[in-house]
């Protein structure tokens, strides 16, 4: 996939965003994986569309590094696998937050910066305007 191509770009942030949603809706309280996912989603507002094909690897490399817990409990009379953050995962999440408050300034000023008008558009613009006047 191409760098000029904004698919790309999204397929970037999508990687980091999604694991962080996935530590902020656990941090919210144990859930189980439909309920997981649903939130994640909700928490997403439409930035990314987090699917099950990343959600349960993520899930699974969270657990095997031990910032998640999970464990088969009876809800509403079915069993099932609620997953909630450890103390590492707690640590885990303060740390992803930490990281995304530093760079959310800078990127918000450079993501401005790419979609204001360029000085060269403006220039040929005022150009063809004085152009016009003659």
């Amino acid at each position: 996939m191409e760098a000029r191509n904004s698919n790309y770009w999204e397929m970037l942030i999508n990687r980091g965003v999604q694991r962080f949603f996935l530590l902020s809706t656990l941090h919210q309280r144990p859930m189980h994986g439909y309920e997981l996912a649903r939130t994640m989603r909700d928490a997403c507002a439409g930035c990314c569309e987090p699917t099950d094909a990343m959600i349960y690897p993520t899930l699974r490399e969270l657990v095997d590094g031990g910032y998640v817990d999970c464990r088969d409990e009876v809800v509403g009379g079915r069993t099932r696998k609620v997953c909630r953050l450890t103390d590492k995962g707690e640590e885990a999440y303060r740390a992803g937050a930490t990281a995304w408050q530093h760079v959310l300034g800078p990127l918000n000023n450079a993501v401005n910066t790419a979609l204001r008008p360029s000085r060269k558009v403006a220039t040929e613009s005022v150009g063809a305007s004085k152009g016009d006047q003659k």
